[in-house]
């Protein structure tokens, strides 16, 4: 199985990614196209693109999969379930932070829809969801590591300035907050649930 990365809206650079398809959705599909990046599908109402940019879109994409503006769900969404449903291994999200807020916290529970499989990523932070499982954790030159729950869940850490063992978290529990990965690794246990992390620099 192979990655993506897919882009939502228009960005100052795109981090440099090796081996990956890549995904434009409304907006982000534009700005690849504009970087001349081939994309294996973009997807979107496109209601905020003129028809001259359209164009350059559907120049730069094997396939465009044109939404009803009318929906139940966001360009962001779609573009993960599309993702999802053709087996991608990982999906890494470019510009799903920074703009509205709405849509920023549908993307980050994205990262709770497809534990182990989404990340979000921008120039200062890593955020995706673990689910049940051992999970070794890189440092990747970020200095912060915090973690957040979505329902009760039950983890344990090691190789962490805090670390924890077999603590019960719920989604009230704020105290994940700026934990710090001692060495280049940290290992996370998720004995149930699933928990959010966000690795992070000011």
């Amino acid at each position: 199985m192979r990655d993506c990365v897919v882009v939502l809206k228009l960005a100052d650079h795109l981090p440099d990614f090796t081996d990956v398809d890549y995904i434009g959705a409304d907006k982000g599909a534009l700005f690849l196209a504009k970087k001349k990046q081939r994309m294996v599908f973009s997807i979107g109402d496109f209601d905020s693109v003129t028809e001259n940019e359209r164009g350059w879109i559907e120049l730069y994409s094997d396939e465009v999969i044109a939404l009803n503006p009318v929906k139940n769900n966001s360009d962001s969404e779609a573009a993960v379930d599309e993702a999802i449903a053709r087996g991608y291994r990982m999906i890494y999200i470019v510009g799903a932070t920074g703009g509205r807020l709405d849509h920023e916290i549908v993307n980050i529970r994205l990262c709770w829809k497809y534990p182990d499989r989404v990340v979000l990523f921008d120039d200062k932070n890593y955020t995706r969801a673990l689910g049940e499982g051992a999970h070794r954790v890189n440092r990747n030159g970020y200095q912060y590591f915090s973690m957040f729950a979505e329902n009760e869940c039950e983890i344990s850490l090691n190789g962490f300035r805090y670390e924890l063992d077999h603590r019960v978290l719920t989604e009230k529990d704020l105290y994940g907050l700026s934990n710090e990965i001692i060495g280049e690794t940290g290992e996370i246990y998720v004995h149930r649930g699933s928990i959010l992390t966000v690795q992070t620099n000011d």
